[in-house]
């Protein structure tokens, strides 16, 4: 069971979405009701601009809240680098991220589906933009995609270090570690 009374979970689309809910239940038994997910546009505009657009909005009511609230972000980095998503989500923010404050970006490379295919065994190039979205797209917004998030999970759980991870899931992982001690 979850120690934050709510996660708000701001992502582009359907697969981030997914991704989060079964990783936070199968981790750490956060329940279905404590997690809110403002509604991203799901296939009618940008999620990257959703995200981007609601980021402010979401970390100040974060800041206002007196139970304890954890912030995940999910964005593609694409062409860009992670640090320069990081960078550019923090520019977002009307008062930068304090080091203790439990935001976290979870930025995997071009698309979460590069994440399914290193859990599915794969060895994966992140400079690849379509390999694993086509093969794991459908996968990455279904039930499939459980076992792969599961092991995630467990491994993360019990902080088992991933064999040869992308550089996007490291670097997930490192920030992942600011909101730990919340759940």
């Amino acid at each position: 069971m979850s120690k934050a009374s709510q996660i708000i979970v701001l992502c582009e689309d359907k697969a981030h979405e997914l991704f989060v809910r079964r990783f936070l239940k199968k981790g750490w038994g956060v329940k279905p009701r404590a997690i809110r997910v403002p509604p991203y546009p799901n296939g009618k505009g940008s999620g990257k601009k959703h995200v981007e657009d609601n980021i402010s909005l979401e970390a100040e009511a974060l800041r206002r809240q007196q139970a304890s609230t954890i912030l995940l972000v999910i964005q593609d980095a694409d062409e860009i680098s992670v640090g320069q998503v990081k960078t550019n989500l923090d520019a977002k923010l009307q008062n930068p991220r304090d080091d203790k404050e439990p935001i976290a970006y979870i930025i995997p490379k071009w698309h979460i589906q590069t994440w399914i295919a290193y859990l599915d065994g794969e060895k994966v190039d992140e400079s690849d933009k379509d390999a694993y979205a086509r093969k794991y797209r459908a996968i990455s917004e279904s039930k499939e995609a459980h076992p792969f998030i599961d092991k995630l999970a467990d491994d993360c759980r019990g902080n088992r270090e991933l064999e040869s991870p992308p550089d996007s899931l490291v670097t997930a992982c490192e920030e992942f570690e600011r909101i730990r001690s919340a759940l």
